[in-house]
């Protein structure tokens, strides 16, 4: 028969576990914004910065996504904010976010890839060609001269006459 008490206190214990982690990030004065962000493909995006910014009363608070792609503020006042996720190689978005009373608003973001861009530059220090005539010469010194094949000893048997 004493087992019966015993019992009924575990379960009451239980009962009440699961409704605080229900109530976890609830207050009756604030309330919060979640999500998560993937890219195009719906991979997640970790690191991302992510920014939400209160423009009536000019604050702003920053985090980074985990390495699920979540993101959490928690605590907001009720409000108007203008969410901004940034990423580098991805477009940067925004987004106007109402935030109420009570449980974690959720707003999911989808990122985009950003438009690859390359730059050439061209610059003028080519060498010119003499398009005048098709003459090509060049300046040989004593060495090169003394590396040339030369089956008799004579520079002129290399010179084909026509």
């Amino acid at each position: 028969m004493e087992l019966l008490p015993l019992r009924l206190m575990w379960c009451s214990f239980l009962v009440a576990v699961c409704l605080l982690r229900q109530l976890e990030a609830q207050t009756t004065s604030t309330g919060g914004l979640t999500g998560v962000v993937t890219d195009q493909s719906k991979a997640v995006v970790p690191n991302a910065a992510v920014e939400i910014k209160d423009n009536a009363k000019g604050t702003s608070q920053t985090t980074q996504t985990d390495r699920e792609g979540v993101y959490r503020f928690f605590f907001l006042a009720p409000s108007r904010y203008l969410l901004t996720v940034t990423n580098n190689g991805f477009r940067k978005q925004c987004r106007v976010v109402n935030v109420l009373l009570g449980p974690p608003v959720t707003v999911n973001v989808t990122l985009e890839i950003a438009k690859a861009s390359s730059e050439i530059t061209v610059t003028d220090d080519a060498p010119l060609v003499h398009a005048e005539n098709g003459d090509v010469s060049e300046t040989i010194n004593q060495e090169q001269i003394s590396e040339v094949p030369n089956p008799g000893k004579m520079l002129q048997s290399n010179v084909r006459r026509g």
